[in-house]
């Protein structure tokens, strides 16, 4: 019936979606038959998970059929005449077999080499294989003990082929190329074209990306899963241009840990038994530290009073570590760094392929203790990839625009405004078991930088437009806490308040690579009276993890690239890579370009970076270049080598 319903005469779109469908229907048989020749690498999974996969997957397989017929699409439906000749559809026939035999041949090289990598293969596999001097010979072995591979992608390319010659295109016998043909192939054509955006992005949504590897994590239960979401033709193609890390070897493996480890061992202390206080975590989008009054009294000759009253008077009762710090310039840089103490590097940690490391994370550790974990975002669900990451860092239940459930208060664009989300926030952890771990990120401090109706001209404006949306923020903040401390768990609670990111900065004093990162980090525990005061460090987003750690006194040793601020013997660091190193230790931030290190200044007394002292404190720099190298040593083998847990081997 199909077949006979897209043969029609004139039937031409009806062709192309079925000719679409072919491909669809391969990649379903590429993820089964990659299940079944690694099955005994994905154990328990049931009716249930697998339905969940296959949506996934099929999510995946759409993104990669857009990607590889591209070519082929825009070819079907330019809105030209020649089409439906049988020379170009002899062309396109052509083009459909050698780029989705292409797809093909990837899923199948899979089938195998996953067993050695436990990944789906990426762009990486040049650069693995690009030194080496006998590859006719690998490949010939591989051919040689492979050889039913082979023999399932010549099967799966035949069934292509007969399938697509299966229903042919009829040409009208004397066709007529008038207004109506020319205007619905033009229609036709945005429309596809449309969809094909649609399908790379993984839906339609204004604020979400296209859908990387970590979307995958959204799917599944085991980091491992993710694999059997995903297909090789779309990973090869969504890492080509991300930079592939190399395993670096400054120092031995004895050294490297004595200069710098990610190892947490913390010291038994039979005194301090694990108190089980609830963490709640505010993220909030784009509030570089510049927008803080509390922070800059100095600014404008001190008459600067800056943008979040509530967030000042909040810094009055909090423990302050006055040099803060973000780990990257993204959103989806602040998630890793914060909730698992894993920046990014040449690129967001959650773009590369080494997301579906082994992580132990924030809400993994605590669960283990008993904590019911949570994360709240206003946006529509699954936007930003926020959904997916918090998923393989362990989180067990996400809130988002779906939940919320009233568009009454959507933005439009980005998600629920911030004020009654919060107060949606604060209403469910009313609802959470103690103890609970929950994390909420903003939304509404973002562009296109507007605020809810009824709040125009409330708050104050600046000569960045990004900085009224920032006090309207602060009023939700202070929203949320006029709310919660009526409550029975506020008391016993720690708070952190922290950024994603900072964001476009205005005054000289932030204009430098000091002020491009720097943003608000709060510890707030009303129940205790001693969190108060500031410390004079330096304090980043992968601290914020060590630090809820130690406050709770965990006992257990833990993974993570930063350390507690309660750690007496803290190397006070920080670190951030957006083209080149920025190491902040103590009182002083070295540029590294992942050779030399360019540049050293010591920002508290040249807030305008006009002095390098690298050829004067060479001393210094040269100490701070070993700190670097050694954190740079660790990050990138650990990635590569999958080692993001405290009992991973080399």
């Amino acid at each position: 019936m199909f077949f006979s319903f897209v043969a029609k005469k004139g039937n031409y779109y009806g062709l192309l979606l079925y000719r679409l469908l072919i491909v669809l229907f391969l990649f379903f048989l590429c993820r089964i038959g990659f299940y079944f020749l690694n099955r005994n690498l994905f154990t328990g999974l049931t009716p249930a998970r697998w339905l969940t996969i296959f949506k996934g997957g099929l999510v995946f397989d759409i993104a990669a059929l857009f990607y590889f017929n591209s070519f082929f699409l825009i070819l079907t439906l330019l809105p030209i005449p020649a089409r439906n000749s049988a020379g170009y559809q002899y062309i396109l026939k052509y083009i459909f077999f050698v780029f989705n035999g292409l797809a093909i041949a990837l899923n199948c090289i899979d089938f195998i080499y996953y067993r050695f990598t436990l990944r789906r293969t990426t762009r990486s596999v040049f650069s693995e294989f690009a030194n080496e001097t006998n590859k006719t010979s690998l490949v010939g072995s591989f051919m040689m003990d492979f050889w039913y591979v082979i023999l399932i992608f010549l099967a799966l390319m035949v069934l292509m082929i007969w399938l697509y010659n299966r229903v042919k295109l009829k040409p009208a016998e004397h066709p007529k190329y008038h207004f109506g043909f020319y205007a619905r192939s033009i229609i036709a054509f945005i429309l596809g074209i449309t969809l094909a955006i649609g399908g790379i992005r993984g839906d339609f949504k204004y604020s979400t990306r296209p859908i990387t590897i970590s979307n995958a994590g959204e799917y599944v239960k085991s980091p491992n899963e993710i694999y059997l979401v995903l297909n090789t033709p779309f990973c090869m193609v969504r890492t080509w241009n991300v930079k592939k890390l190399e395993e670096i070897h400054y120092f031995s493996n004895t050294e490297v840990e004595k200069i710098f480890s990610p190892l947490h061992f913390p010291a038994p202390d039979s005194s301090q038994s694990f108190r089980k206080k609830n963490i709640v975590i505010f993220i909030l989008e784009s509030f570089g530290k510049e927008a803080i009054g509390g922070y800059n009294k100095e600014l404008d000759n001190g008459s600067y009073t800056g943008y979040t009253p509530f967030v000042d008077s909040l810094m009055k009762k909090s423990l302050v570590v006055w040099n803060s710090f973000a780990n990257g310039r993204k959103s989806i840089d602040a998630i890793p760094s914060i909730l698992a103490s894993i920046p990014n590097g040449y690129d967001p940690f959650v773009l590369t392929p080494y997301a579906s490391d082994s992580l132990q994370g924030l809400s993994k550790i605590l669960r283990k203790e008993g904590y019911e974990t949570s994360f709240f975002h206003g946006g529509p669900n699954g936007s930003m990839g926020f959904k997916a990451i918090v998923n393989l860092l362990g989180v067990e239940k996400y809130f988002g625009k779906t939940e919320y459930n009233n568009d009454a208060d959507f933005d439009g664009i980005w998600g629920i405004w911030d004020e009654p989300f919060f107060n949606f926030f604060a209403e469910k952890l009313n609802h959470f078991k103690e103890p609970f771990f929950s994390t909420i990120f903003s939304v509404s401090s973002h562009h296109p930088f507007k605020v809810p109706e009824k709040y125009k001209g409330k708050f104050k404006k600046g000569p960045l437009p990004v900085l009224e949306c920032i006090g309207y923020t602060d009023y939700a903040l202070k929203e949320f806490f006029e709310k919660a401390q009526k409550t029975t768990w506020f008391k016993n609670t720690l708070f952190v308040i922290t950024a994603d990111h900072a964001t476009v900065c205005y005054h000289p004093e932030y204009l430098n690579p000091w002020g491009e990162a720097a943003i608000p980090i709060l510890f707030y525990a009303p129940g205790d009276s001693s969190l108060t005061g500031i410390k004079p460090g330096v304090v980043s987003q992968i601290d914020i993890m060590p630090s809820v750690l130690s406050y709770l006194h965990y006992p257990n040793p833990y993974f993570a690239f930063g350390e507690s601020v309660f750690d007496k013997n803290r190397k006070n660091f920080s670190v951030t890579f957006t083209g080149t190193y920025r190491w902040i230790e103590n009182d002083y931030l070295l540029v590294f370009d992942g050779t030399r290190s360019t540049g050293l200044f010591n920002y508290k007394t040249d807030r305008l970076f006009t002095q390098n002292l690298l050829n004067r404190d060479t001393a210094l720099a040269a100490s701070m270049e070993t700190s670097l190298k050694a954190y740079i040593q660790q990050y990138n083998n650990r990635l590569i080598q999958n080692r993001l847990t405290v009992n991973s081997r080399p």
